[in-house]
């Protein structure tokens, strides 16, 4: 019995396709990085940058409806929130931008330390006395006023503390932020009474209002990602539910060359 075998012919060198010509499945997944390229052995550095855009709550929810983002840039959104603020249909009412090492934490400030005080005591006299001394009555019981003995201090401006991390690539960052606007919105009276001479005295504690969003993020080098919408005050101090502020977040990979 015999078997026949049929032998496929010999590829010559033409047949050989070229190596820029290979199937995507047999290419290199390494997000198309030149390994030879000096910009990929080179430092970065990430710049973040956070802006506080308002507008009336009726504006924004006419920019957002029936709105179905495909992925997180923003981009396009940014653009037309660029195009109301022109128009004076949209104000920025902070910019926020601080740049940083991949990897480490990073704050800026612009800021006003306002120092108040948190708690009172009743008045009274320092030191120590021999038994010959007679002490004063109870200042309560004269009703002197009451005398701050403990301090705070609060940060009134715009803070913004990032944390950027880039994946491999550079084409991608992965941010930990948290930027925050804080206000003195004035200061309410806790106690009030007269002391001995009949002088009115008040215990006040001051009323802050805070804007503030903590989160994380993967963002796209250069893309706007829409981060979140916050509630202004109005001119009481109070939240304007008739006002809202988006802040809008984008990293870009900086080389250092």
């Amino acid at each position: 019995m015999f078997a026949l075998e049929l032998l496929a012919p010999a590829k010559t060198p033409d047949d050989v396709p070229p190596a820029s010509e290979k199937s995507p499945e047999s290419s290199n997944h390494s997000g198309d990085v030149d390994p030879f390229d000096p910009d990929t052995r080179a430092p970065k550095l990430v710049r973040v940058q956070a802006e506080f855009i308002e507008l009336s709550h009726e504006a924004l929810t006419k920019l957002l409806f029936l709105s179905k983002p495909a992925s997180a840039d923003s981009t396009e959104l940014r653009k037309q929130v660029q195009e109301m603020v022109s128009k004076n249909e949209a104000k920025v009412i902070e910019t926020q931008m601080i740049t940083a090492k991949s990897g480490q934490k990073a704050t800026t400030e612009s800021i006003h330390e306002f120092i108040y005080p948190t708690e009172y005591s009743p008045p009274g006299l320092p030191g120590s006395f021999d038994e010959s001394y007679k002490a004063p009555p109870n200042p309560l019981k004269i009703n002197l006023a009451p005398v701050p003995t403990a301090f705070d201090t609060r940060n009134l401006g715009s803070t913004l503390e990032i944390e950027p991390t880039i994946d491999d690539g550079n084409n991608t960052i992965q941010l930990r932020l948290v930027p925050e606007i804080v206000y003195h919105t004035g200061n309410t009276t806790w106690y009030e009474g007269k002391d001995i001479t009949g002088n009115p005295f008040k215990v006040m504690m001051p009323n802050m209002y805070v804007a503030r969003l903590n989160t994380s993020l993967t963002l796209i080098n250069g893309q706007y990602t829409l981060a979140a919408v916050v509630s202004p005050k109005d001119d009481k101090g109070d939240t304007d539910m008739t006002r809202k502020v988006m802040v809008f977040v984008k990293c870009d990979v900086l080389i250092v060359k």
